[in-house]
């Protein structure tokens, strides 16, 4: 374990008690989540067998998972035939070498505990399927912990039905603020109450975040001052994001994250009116089974992580400043439809479109006449006050309110 790495028993408690009932557990969130390290904790504390293979995308074949797969159990002390070290390299005995691997892990006991980290590289069926076939016949002496960024290609239903599958999601893995800050002790770096918590709102507890701001943070002469200027052009948490979230996106996905970064929350009918593509509203929740940083709120709804949109939205001015107003204004006249008028004038106002605030505001006024009266003042009821004949100059205090 490293010299900076937090302990965590909550966390190594889930998975530890995961373990212990079921014979699959899973670990899944966003690059950055904290997944290996929370494994390699639990690992650490674990008093019986582990086993650990890290997948990249040099293993997506049989042959090669299974080499590994075998070297790293009988490293971990599992007794092994001689000859089935050949056989996983070999692969000319195929079901046979699976049969007698599943046989040797059944009479394990205790149980041998296999790390597979970063399984959603294995996108390859015959792997996947062969690595179920182990892990329904290998009972009850193998128990396969995972970690990966999305639901691995596993028939989990199954599992999760049968009752032999734990979950620990992205907000399981979210630091709490006693653990941000021995994070940040860690690393030699202490904030003041209001910029931790400020830290925590905008990082949302995400585990790379926190690291990234911490370290970023060492000989910084305004720790403070840092964490209100946290995403810039140049910062080490805008450059992570976007190598390992944004720069792999294909390009009609980094559109529509790019575009619908101005909204708090975005659905599929507001995608394809901001970005002009009636499938941009499709991508949102494949997206979000990604967890590629974006989140279901519920009703067809989402939202960004919060430095993710500060990111997205960084980007967006930098790339295409000659789209924002472009953008704002076409959320404008969405909402203006959609009846949020609020929302509407804000947008219109960001684009500069005074004009189009305007006729916001006076529709609002309009509808305000053929309802009942608010107790509280509503935008239309503040319009209302400004004294009649005066022409209509931009944004007042109490509208871009």
């Amino acid at each position: 374990m490293p010299d900076w790495a937090v302990p965590r028993p909550r966390i190594t408690k889930l998975i530890a008690e995961g373990t212990q009932r079921c014979p699959l557990t899973i670990v899944t969130g966003p690059p950055g989540a904290g997944k290996t390290m929370a494994l390699a904790l639990w690992a650490a504390a674990e008093p019986g067998t582990v086993a650990w293979i890290s997948m990249d995308d040099f293993d997506n074949q049989p042959g090669a998972f299974w080499s590994y797969a075998v070297a790293a159990l009988g490293r971990s002390g599992v007794a092994l035939p001689a000859g089935l070290s050949a056989a996983s390299r070999r692969r000319a005995s195929g079901h046979m070498f699976l049969l007698q691997l599943a046989s040797v892990l059944a009479a394990q006991s205790p149980p041998v505990s296999l790390v597979v980290d970063d399984l959603h590289v294995l996108t390859k069926l015959t792997v996947l399927t062969e690595l179920d076939f182990i892990l329904r016949n290998a009972q009850p002496g193998l128990r396969m912990v995972v970690s990966s960024r999305v639901d691995p290609l596993l028939p989990l239903h199954r599992y999760r039905l049968a009752g032999e599958l734990t979950e620990i999601r992205a907000s399981d893995l979210a630091f709490s603020t006693v653990e941000a800050r021995l994070l940040l002790a860690q690393h030699g770096s202490a904030l003041s109450a209001d910029s931790l918590g400020r830290l925590m709102r905008r990082t949302e507890g995400w585990a790379a975040g926190l690291r990234l701001a911490a370290m970023s943070m060492d000989g910084c002469s305004d720790p403070d001052q840092f964490v209100k200027e946290l995403i810039t052009e140049d910062s080490a948490l805008t450059g992570y994001l976007v190598e390992e979230v944004l720069k792999g996106a294909p390009p009609q996905v980094r559109e529509v994250l790019l575009t619908t970064s101005i909204l708090e929350h975005v659905n599929a009918e507001a995608a394809s009116e901001l970005t002009g593509d009636e499938r941009a509203g499709a991508i949102l929740p494949a997206m979000a089974r990604a967890n590629a940083f974006v989140q279901p709120t519920g009703y067809g709804w989402y939202r960004y992580h919060t430095l993710f949109a500060e990111v997205l939205r960084l980007k967006l001015r930098r790339e295409y400043a000659d789209r924002v107003a472009t953008v704002h204004r076409r959320a404008a006249r969405w909402y203006e439809r959609n009846g949020m008028l609020t929302a509407a004038v804000q947008h219109a106002t960001q684009a500069g479109d005074w004009q189009l605030a305007a006729t916001v505001v006076i529709d609002a006024l309009a509808i305000s006449e053929i309802i009942e009266p608010r107790s509280s003042p509503s935008l239309a009821d503040e319009f209302r006050c400004m004294p009649r004949g005066e022409a209509w100059a931009g944004p007042q205090p109490y509208l871009v309110a």
